[in-house]
């Protein structure tokens, strides 16, 4: 699977922003991403949970996406908390790169 599943849930309720990522979250798609998800969380003033334990591929742009989304929901005095398993390749790589110290992680 070489694309990025992205899905979105309670965006017009009051619940905290559901994400859901599926694929790759690489180069293009990524950046792309980026500009989506920042522009929600900046707009949107609530909580997001974004759910990584479909994607199978992460590279540092996409963790550079992750980060950014990170900062913005964290500016706006909200969370931002990744949903992964332990055993998940992507967790793997964000712990290499030291990133699971920056993020806050939830267990699927």
């Amino acid at each position: 699977m070489k694309n990025l599943n992205v899905s979105f849930k309670n965006i017009e309720n009051n619940l905290p922003i559901s994400v859901a990522l599926g694929g790759s979250l690489t180069s293009a798609s990524a950046m792309n991403f980026r500009k989506d998800i920042v522009e929600l969380i900046a707009s949107s003033q609530k909580d997001c949970y974004l759910d990584i334990s479909e994607l199978n591929q992460l590279d540092v742009t996409g963790v550079n996406a992750l980060a950014i989304a990170h900062k913005t929901a964290k500016r706006n005095g909200k969370k931002f908390i990744i949903k992964s398993t332990s055993a998940h390749p992507a967790e793997e790589f964000l712990h290499l790169s030291k990133f699971n110290r920056y993020f806050t992680f939830q267990r699927a």
